[in-house]
């Protein structure tokens, strides 16, 4: 009511049924579910988004397992030339997000940290500043990662204790898996 003493609005059972019908309109529009085409339309649009997130995943972690073959393969080379005491190897995604291949050298017989180290920078490898206990690091790039060396040894004249080769992985290549 008003201050002049006026209704505003008709009342809801208003006798010429003129606003009954508005009402009616007005409470159909705010129930109206979704229509067929519209449910399809979002079905289709959430799987593509879906297929979108697995098909890049999949390549994200095809870049990983291509750069740790690398590393992996540029190893055994390596291990033919030096003979290993031991060795381990955790593929991208195992224990964490990246790839480590590690391998121990025989206290009395394994080789000397700078007959390593100059083996592997013929290999293509670049040396970086080491923090110790490391001798050596060194990095080299494929399949768009940088793959690392570290030889862990007193001096370039010790003999090598280990040699830990390590190849990133993506965390969200590694997600699902």
């Amino acid at each position: 009511m008003s201050d002049s003493g006026f209704v505003d609005e008709a009342p809801i059972g208003a006798p010429d049924g003129a606003s009954d019908g508005a009402e009616r309109a007005r409470v159909a529009r705010r129930r109206r579910r979704p229509g067929p085409a519209a449910i399809v339309l979002g079905v289709l649009l959430v799987g593509l988004v879906a297929f979108g997130g697995w098909a890049w995943s999949s390549r994200v972690h095809a870049d990983d397992v291509a750069a740790y073959e690398s590393l992996a393969r540029e190893v055994d080379v390596l291990d033919r030339s030096i003979v290993p005491l031991g060795h381990s190897e955790l593929p991208p995604c195992r224990e964490g997000v990246d790839g480590r291949i590690t391998r121990t050298y025989p206290p009395s017989t394994g080789p000397q940290a700078a007959e390593l180290v100059g083996y592997l920078e013929q290999s293509g490898w670049t040396v970086r500043p080491a923090a110790p206990p490391a001798f050596a690091h060194l990095t080299r790039t494929a399949s768009g990662h940088t793959l690392t060396i570290d030889v862990v040894a007193a001096t370039e004249s010790s003999l090598v204790e280990s040699l830990t080769a390590t190849s990133p992985a993506g965390g969200f290549g590694c997600f699902l898996r």
